[in-house]
């Protein structure tokens, strides 16, 4: 569907009507065979069957499922996924081409369209179906209806399954960035450029990183923990710990000391007692 996005951008800047068509076959051109090599590649170091549905067009949307079949998007197979987009993209483009085909049969009838505004104010064309010739009706029916109803519906379901297959894909070859790839590819098309940018990555399941990931860091955190005497009693080299205290020994700080100044009261050895009088009595 990237061919109707280059020529819908290349419309906004010519009047003539087969130029948008020529710029857009263009550009889908090249970004496509960026795809096809960059696949090729992928499924000939992955080891995949069929490398040679990914120089066709179609069958290169199944085959992005092909190679992205190491991750899937909740619980979906990425190549049922890919075979469901890969229809989904046929049916639109053959719908987008019957439409473009009774758009220039009408435009070239000289029938007059009526002009009408919508609730939010924007202006579009109207051709009135019992005005327009009986061999041209169904190409006015496609004009008023298939681009703004039945393609946007259609386009928008297309939309969620390409969004779920690039997701598995750029999970395999591209999972440090894969949410960042996935809208670029959707917002922009040069999803053939960006797949040749990761041709190059082994492919993973995503998880599987996930878990190594949260391994490697566990490790550095101890790692930091014993580099900066962390991981054991916190009070080893305690300040109470003095030489001085404990006849100098370095024992216990609760050991009674040598020079205590309270060592004569109460103590043993001879010592007398301040209340040795009273006992007198």
């Amino acid at each position: 569907m990237d061919f109707f996005e280059y020529a819908s951008i290349a419309m906004n800047f010519t009047d003539v009507y087969w130029v948008p068509f020529l710029v857009g076959g263009l550009c889908f051109a090249v970004v496509f065979v960026f795809e096809a090599i960059a696949l090729f590649v992928i499924a000939s170091r992955e080891g995949y069957k069929n490398k040679w549905m990914a120089f066709v067009p179609f069958l290169n949307t199944y085959y992005i499922g092909v190679c992205a079949q190491k991750n899937s998007f909740y619980n979906l197979d990425s190549k049922k996924l890919g075979v469901a987009a890969a229809v989904f993209e046929f049916v639109l483009f053959a719908l987008w081409v019957v439409f473009f085909v009774a758009q220039s049969l009408i435009l070239n009838s000289g029938i007059a369209p009526t002009m009408t505004t919508n609730w939010i104010g924007l202006e579009s064309y109207f051709y009135q179906l019992d005005s327009v010739p009986a061999n041209l009706r169904w190409a006015a029916w496609m004009f008023n209806y298939m681009s703004e109803y039945i393609l946007s519906v259609l386009g928008l379901l297309f939309i969620l399954m390409r969004v779920s297959l690039l997701i598995s894909f750029y999970q395999t070859y591209a999972c440090r960035r894969y949410v960042l790839f996935t809208i670029t590819s959707i917002l922009f098309p040069i999803q053939g450029i960006l797949f040749f940018v990761v041709r190059n990555n082994k492919g993973v399941n995503y998880r599987e990183f996930l878990k190594a990931e949260q391994a490697r860091q566990y490790r550095m955190y101890q790692q930091y923990y014993q580099q900066n005497n962390m991981n054991g009693n916190p009070y080893e080299g305690n300040p109470y710990n003095n030489p001085h205290q404990n006849g100098g020994t370095g024992g216990s700080p609760h050991a009674s000391a040598p020079d205590d100044p309270f060592g004569g009261l109460g103590g043993n050895g001879g010592n007398s007692s301040p209340f040795d009088d009273f006992d007198k009595n």
